[in-house]
This record gives C-alpha cells, sequence and structure tokens, in this order.
C-alpha cells in the first residue's frame, strides 16, 4: 500500500484550540421568499449512478490545499454563532481517514474577524477620537488596511500554500439583512483567488431557527445569486439545504450552531462538492445518511437551481427603479451633500434625464448625512408623503487622517449603534424600520474601490471636503441606485488623464450600485 505522506500540524491540539476562536454567527431575516421558482430540473434520487472521479489536485503541484475564510464574530452580538472549528475537526477527521488520497493535505483557515483602535477627525473642525474599528464583512476583510497586500497575496496563492480550493463563508447576519453587500465580498474575494488559479466555493449556511431568523430559502437564493452572479466561476454548496433535508432525528439539538450532525453535514458537503462522491467512503465513520443526504443535495440541486427574475427582499440597497425622466430631489444644503450634488449632475449630463429641485410632494428623493451622533438636523428625513425614497450617506471623517481611518469604516465602529460607517447607515434604516423607503450610500466603500483602482487618489479635495472625483462615483451610484441605468460612456485611452480617472469613478459607482441591487457583477447597460 502507497504510504501517504500528510502535514496534518494544523490540527494538533494546539490548532484546536486556535480554532475555538474561530465561528460563523446565525441571523436574523424576514420570512422573504424567491420572486420567481427556482427552476429545478428532475432527476431520479434513487437511482444509482457512478460518481465521476474527481482530482482535487486542481494545480497539479502533489498536494491538497485548502483554505476556508470565515468571521468568528457577527456584526449584531445577539444572534447565535456558526462554529467552523466543528466543521474543520470534521472535514480533517474525512479527509486524513480516506485512503483514496495520496496527496499531501493541508487546510487553513483565514478569520474575517478584526478589530483595532483607530484615530480618526470628525466635523470640519477635525475634532479627533480613537475608537474601536471591526471587520465583519467579506468586503472589508478584503479591504483592511493592516497587512492587505500580505493579506491579498494569500488569496491568490502566492503565499506559503498554492490554493486548489478557497471555501467562502460569510456572517449570516450580512446575509441575512444586506445579501447584496454580501454579494459584492464574494465577488471580489473569489476573484482574487481565481487569479491564483484556485476553485472559488461558497458555502450556504443555514439558521439555526427559522422562526426566528432568516428561512433556509433565503439563504440558498441568495447564495446562489451571488455565486451566479460572480464574473468568475463560483460554486455553491448547498449544505444548507441539506440540512432542510434531513430527516427530524438526524437534526440533533445542541446550544452551539451547527450541532454535531451540523458540522459533519457541512464538512461532508465541502467532501462531496470536491470529490463528487459521498463522505461515506472515507474510513472515518460518522453517519453514512448524513453524508448520503450531502451527496444527493450537491447532486439535485447545486447545479440544477436558478434563481431568476428581480429580487423581492427589501434592504437599504434594493433598487428605487425610478422610470420618471425628470428626478426631482431636496436636500438640506451642508458643503459635503453640494458636492455630491455636483458629482450627480456630472452623471445626470450624460444621460437622457434632468435633475430637478423640488417639486410636488411627494418628489422622488432627498438626501443627507446619516449620522445620529453628528449635526442630526442635517440628516436624511424618511417622510413618505414628501419623499419616495430617502438616501442616507455616513459623512466622511475629516481629511487630517480620513484617507487611512475611511479604509476601516466600511462595518462597524465603536458599537451597533452607531451609523457612521457604510453598514452602519445600512442596518440603522434596518433596525429602525426606515424600510422600504430608506437607501444606504456608502461612500467608504466607493473609495476603497477608486483607491485600489487609482493608488494616489485621495478622499480629499481640501482638509474636509471629499474629492470631486469621490463625488462622481457617489453620484454614478445614487443614478444607478435610483433609475436601475448607467450613463457610462466609452472609455478614455489615456489612464493618466482626469477624464480616465472621472470615468473609472462612474464605472466603481454604478457597478456597485448595480451588485448591491441585483447581486450581479456587472452592468447590462456599463458593457
Amino acid at each position: 500500500m502507497k504510504t501517504q505522506t500528510r502535514n496534518l500540524s494544523h490540527f494538533s491540539w494546539l490548532s484546536i484550540l486556535a480554532f475555538s476562536t474561530f465561528i460563523f454567527i446565525t441571523s436574523c431575516s424576514s420570512d422573504d421568499v424567491p420572486k420567481e421558482t427556482p427552476v429545478e430540473t428532475e432527476s431520479d434520487s434513487n437511482e444509482t449512478t457512478t460518481p465521476i472521479e474527481i482530482s482535487p489536485d486542481v494545480n497539479d503541484d502533489g498536494a491538497l490545499n485548502i483554505l476556508v475564510i470565515g468571521t468568528s464574530t457577527s456584526i449584531n452580538t445577539s444572534t447565535s454563532a456558526f462554529a467552523s472549528t466543528k466543521i474543520a475537526t470534521e472535514l480533517n477527521s474525512i479527509l486524513s481517514q480516506d485512503s483514496s488520497i495520496t496527496l499531501d493535505v493541508n487546510i487553513s483557515f483565514e478569520d474575517i474577524y478584526k478589530n483595532k483602535i483607530v484615530t480618526y477627525g470628525s466635523g470640519q473642525g477635525g475634532n479627533t477620537s480613537n475608537s474601536n474599528f471591526y471587520c465583519h464583512s467579506l468586503l472589508q476583510y478584503y479591504y483592511w488596511p493592516d497587512n492587505q497586500s500580505e493579506r491579498l497575496k494569500k488569496l491568490s496563492g502566492q503565499g506559503t500554500y498554492k490554493w486548489d480550493y478557497v471555501v467562502i463563508a460569510a456572517d449570516p447576519y450580512i446575509v441575512a439583512k444586506l445579501p447584496g453587500y454580501y454579494a459584492l465580498g464574494i465577488h471580489k474575494v473569489a476573484a482574487k483567488v481565481a487569479e491564483g488559479g484556485a476553485k472559488p466555493l461558497l458555502l450556504m449556511l443555514w439558521p439555526k431557527d427559522e422562526t426566528k431568523t432568516a428561512s433556509i430559502t433565503h439563504f440558498s437564493e441568495y447564495g446562489h445569486r451571488a455565486a451566479d452572479g460572480a464574473k468568475v466561476t463560483v460554486e455553491t454548496i448547498p449544505a444548507g439545504r441539506a440540512w432542510e433535508a434531513l430527516p427530524p432525528a438526524k437534526k440533533d439539538q445542541d446550544s452551539d450552531h451547527p450541532t454535531p450532525n451540523g458540522a459533519y453535514l457541512a464538512a461532508a458537503s465541502i467532501y462531496s462538492q470536491i470529490f463528487n462522491k459521498s463522505a461515506k467512503t472515507s474510513e472515518y465513520q460518522y453517519d453514512d445518511e448524513i453524508a448520503e443526504m450531502a451527496l444527493a443535495t450537491k447532486t439535485n440541486e447545486a447545479d440544477n437551481v436558478q434563481y431568476t427574475g428581480e429580487r423581492s427582499f427589501v434592504s437599504p440597497f434594493k433598487s428605487c427603479a425610478i422610470n420618471d425622466n425628470v428626478l426631482h430631489y431636496n436636500h438640506t444644503g451642508t458643503s459635503s451633500e453640494n458636492g455630491i450634488l455636483g458629482g450627480l449632475k456630472w452623471v445626470i449630463n450624460q444621460s437622457s434625464r434632468s435633475l430637478v429641485n423640488g417639486g410636488i410632494a411627494p418628489i422622488n428623493f432627498n438626501y443627507g448625512r446619516a449620522n445620529t451622533n453628528f449635526e442630526a438636523n442635517k440628516r436624511y428625513k424618511i417622510n413618505p408623503a414628501g419623499f419616495d425614497y430617502s438616501l442616507g450617506f455616513p459623512m466622511q471623517d475629516n481629511g487630517n487622517h480620513g484617507d487611512t481611518s475611511m479604509l476601516y469604516g466600511l462595518d462597524k465602529r465603536i458599537s451597533e449603534s452607531d451609523n457612521g460607517t457604510d453598514l452602519g447607515t445600512a442596518l440603522y434604516m434596518v433596525r429602525n424600520s426606515e424600510l422600504p423607503n430608506g437607501r444606504a450610500i456608502p461612500i467608504r466603500t466607493l473609495y476603497a474601490q477608486l483607491k485600489e483602482a487609482i493608488p494616489s487618489q485621495s478622499a480629499y479635495r481640501d482638509s474636509w471636503h471629499m474629492h470631486s472625483t469621490l463625488d462622481k462615483a457617489i453620484g454614478a451610484y445614487m443614478y444607478t441606485l435610483l433609475t436601475g441605468d448607467c450613463a457610462l460612456g466609452v472609455e478614455p485611452i489615456d489612464k493618466n488623464a482626469t477624464e480616465w480617472k472621472e470615468w473609472t469613478a462612474h464605472k466603481i459607482g454604478s457597478e456597485t450600485a448595480y451588485t448591491l441591487m441585483y447581486l450581479e457583477n456587472t452592468t447590462n447597460s456599463c458593457n
């Protein structure tokens, strides 16, 4: 018998202690359903077929290298955990006792969750504060400034291991409440993974209690939509659907989430996705019925379910779908709003629509700052009698530290009640029942992408006001969010020219809005 060489140092007792810090969190959501019934291909679940043998060594380097990305802490502190440490243990047991694998096996884990005390300035006066900033989303993980270069190299297989597969999980609360932002993060991470030749796999989660949190239908729909909308191929591991299909007797109870059976099911689902066979073929015998259900679900659903049509779920990033040729607006007149207005007018001038201040109520939209802790009278206004939609943006940090602090401010700072970040603004709208009228403008997310495309780009034109290029990205985002359209012209040839930078800002703004609205990576009208 051929001797198998394995690197199992990750699963020493010391590593298992380390894994205990890595958990997934369950989530809260409304009882939403797909707008259209998913299309399913008929198959006979009782039909026995011989599985196709698949080599797991994608990059032909003689090893099976798998990276799992997930979060140990949710952006919502009251939700239950989805503990990946048990999934890792079960996956290792399956792989390490599978005599058919004659490869070195290396499994690594990357925790999305991070926190750091960051200095930032507030308001035009630039008064500084030192506060905790947190990383919970896939997108903030991607753009988190500390060690970003090394992190992106690791994702693309330029670190210790050249990955064959990268399993992408996320904070279930973000999946439940902000599925568009979940998709935006998946697309960024998956593109970097594919750049290194590995296969990105999206792990579908499930709720601990469907009556209190999101339904499995929600996780299924937005998992598939996010994966299908990526520019690169992303396969969905339908672990949540497999749990749903288990007989009641197999759905064990536990204070943790997932339960022991759930942890094995998730690991068996990953195994079946990679090998196209049941985990019961491993000498590690846990529960053959659960292993078979993981394979059956992968066979019957992973490639046979597609969600089509406009999504019905209402979030702070849902399209306003305004068809009017004349857009009527209102704002409170701050300098930041006037700067954004200049960017919006710049975009409108490239479209077939026009923009008018005021009008007969209710007019199309108003917009304003979101922060409740600073000049609250200048916030956006939720007033359905006066405005169809109300758009809020987290006020920019002062320029004294803003080019750095803005990059930390995508997810959360200080506490859950703070709405001075992109997701803080969006989740404030969710928690305070401002939907369906409220919409969020993620200015820090736009700035992070703009700086990625143009490394020299500042967020500011002076010590306080946002740069006109960023204002144009915001204007493009607003235009696409409001109308569903894109007014992007032909890309300028000279990438050093101001025109190209403005075109890039326009593209980033429109495509970000499109992904947040439709969970697709690009706009049909822009490309």
